[in-house]
């Protein structure tokens, strides 16, 4: 009943904030990319995928940071652990993950589908670029990716895209 009632409140602000949001892509320097990754736990997903998307786009792992829903698969990655108990009744925040809110990342990978919690901790993210999946609300991404993560095109097709919007060689 109470986890009815955070995610009420995570979707009515959900709401609130994509009405209220203004959002401009804005100019990504090509070198030393900064990417979010937001992952619902139901994909299994783990340090395989992070190393593959970070030798793809040619960058050191520690540029990522990784907040990923309920449970963790990461072992060789620093990972902020959410869950809908750490919401407060009213659909507040926690301390915890306003470092990761608060970061600018050049790019944010939003690998949920209809996850509330990580559809506004997404809207409330300082990302410059947000690439999504297809079942996802589409007002929070500026990139769709029709392929599941778990997909082995999926890293080879965003990077593609990536490539071509930003014109990288």
């Amino acid at each position: 009943m109470i986890k009815r009632i955070k995610f009420l409140f995570l979707s009515l602000r959900l709401r609130k904030e994509l009405r209220n949001s203004n959002k401009k892509i804005k100019t990504i320097s090509k070198k030393n990319l900064s990417v979010g990754i937001l992952i619902d736990s139901k994909f299994v997903l783990n340090d395989s995928f992070v190393q593959n998307l970070a030798m793809n786009l040619e960058l050191s792992k520690d540029r990522f940071d990784i907040a990923v829903f309920k449970k963790n698969n990461f072992t060789n990655f620093k990972v902020n652990l959410i869950s809908i108990e750490d919401i407060g009744l009213f659909g507040s925040l926690p301390l915890s993950i306003n470092k990761f809110l608060n970061r600018r990342f050049d790019l944010l990978f939003n690998l949920h589908y209809n996850n509330p919690l990580l559809s506004l901790l997404s809207c409330l993210s300082k990302a410059n670029f947000r690439i999504g999946l297809i079942h996802a609300d589409k007002r929070l991404n500026d990139l769709i990716i029709n392929l599941h993560p778990e997909n082995s095109k999926f890293i080879e097709e965003s990077v593609k895209y990536i490539n071509i919007i930003f014109k990288k060689k």
